[in-house]
C-alpha cells in the first residue's frame, strides 16, 4: 500500500507532494531532522526528540510558529502513524524540519515547515546483532568540531561520503574522525567503548551528533550506577578495548567484532541491550498508562 505522508500537519498522498526549485533543504541544506521509533503507538522518547529539534530550530534561527509544541509534534507523527500502520506495528519515523524557500545563501525569511514519513520496522523493540559489525576509520574528510557539530542536519554529505566508503570496503560500518584525528561516531550512531571495565564516549566537544540514543544510555548508566567517562577516544583506545558497540534511535545498540587486527567481545554489551529493553517497555508503559 502506498504510504501517506504528513506536511505541517495535513495527510497527503505521496504524488500530491511536490517539492518546489526553490526549496531550501534541496537548495542548501537548510534544515535538520529526526529518526523517530515507535512502539505500540508510543513515541519512544518523544521529549527528547523534540527537546533536540527545537533546540536545533532555536540555533538556526527557525521559526515554527507558536502553535508548534511538543503537543502538536506528538500529533502530528501519531495522525500519520495510525493511517500508515493500522496495525500498531513498530515504525520508523523521519521528521524533517527545513527553513521555507527564498533567498539565496541568505534566507528571506526564517519561518519553517515540517515533512513526516514513516515505514514499517521488522520487530519490536532492541536485539543486539548476531553477527558483530566489522569496522575501519573514514579519515578522507574530518568530522569539524563547532556549534553545527552536534546537529541532525539535513546537509549530511560527509557521511554520504563515509557510507560510499563503508559499501566499497564491505565494511558493517565505518568510523568517521574528526579534525585532529579523534574518534567521533559511525555513519548513524554513536560509539562506546568499554576499556579495562570502563565505559567511554566522546564529549559533544569531539563533534559527534547529540544522539538520543546517547542520552538514554547515559541515562540508564547512570540510574545503574555504571559511571561512564565522556573524553576524547583515539584510534588506539580502539586496539586497546575490550569491546566497542554503537548506538541508534532505530537499532538501539550494535555490537562491533573487529576493527583491523583487533577483535572484541560482546558480554557486557549484551548486558545492555537487555537494560535498554526494560527501559523502552518501563517507558511505552508509563506512556500509555498516563493517556
Amino acid at each position: 500500500m502506498e504510504q501517506l505522508l504528513s506536511y505541517n500537519g495535513n495527510i497527503l498522498e505521496r504524488d500530491e507532494f511536490r517539492l518546489q526549485p526553490d526549496n531550501r533543504a534541496f537548495r542548501y541544506g537548510d534544515g535538520i531532522f529526526e529518526t523517530i521509533r515507535i512502539e505500540k503507538g508510543i513515541i519512544l522518547w518523544s521529549e527528547k526528540h523534540f527537546r533536540r529539534i527545537s533546540e536545533s530550530a532555536r540555533l538556526l534561527h527557525m521559526n515554527v510558529g507558536n502553535s508548534w509544541d511538543q503537543e502538536r509534534f506528538e500529533n502530528d507523527i501519531l495522525s500519520l502513524y495510525y493511517q500508515n500502520h493500522p496495525d500498531h506495528g513498530p515504525a520508523r519515523i523521519r521528521y524533517s524540519l527545513f527553513r521555507n524557500a527564498g533567498g539565496l545563501y541568505t534566507p528571506l525569511t526564517n519561518t519553517a515547515s515540517w515533512l513526516i514519513e514513516s515505514e514499517n520496522l521488522d520487530s519490536p523493540f532492541f536485539s543486539l546483532n548476531t553477527r558483530g559489525l566489522e569496522v575501519s576509520l573514514y579519515t578522507e574528510i574530518p568530522k569539524s568540531t563547532n556549534k553545527l557539530s552536534n546537529l541532525k542536519a539535513i546537509s549530511a554529505l560527509i557521511y554520504v561520503m563515509a557510507g560510499i566508503y563503508k559499501r566499497d570496503q564491505g565494511l558493517g560500518e565505518c568510523i568517521l574522525v574528526n579534525d585532529h584525528g579523534g574518534i567521533v561516531e559511525s555513519t548513524s550512531s554513536n560509539i562506546f567503548i568499554i576499556k579495562n571495565q570502563e565505559i567511554i564516549t566522546p564529549p559533544l566537544s569531539e563533534g559527534c551528533v547529540d544522539g538520543v540514543m546517547r542520552s538514554v544510555m547515559l541515562g540508564i548508566f547512570s540510574d545503574k550506577g555504571i559511571h561512564v567517562k565522556e573524553k576524547p577516544i583515539t584510534p588506539k583506545d580502539l586496539n586497546l578495548a575490550d569491546e566497542v558497540f554503537l548506538s541508534n534511535t532505530i537499532q538501539g545498540i550494535r555490537w562491533v567484532s573487529r576493527f583491523k587486527d583487533k577483535t572484541y567481545q560482546n558480554r557486557e554489551t549484551t548486558v545492555f541491550v537487555h537494560m535498554l529493553n526494560t527501559k523502552a517497555s518501563d517507558y511505552c508503559k508509563a506512556k500509555a498508562a498516563s493517556s
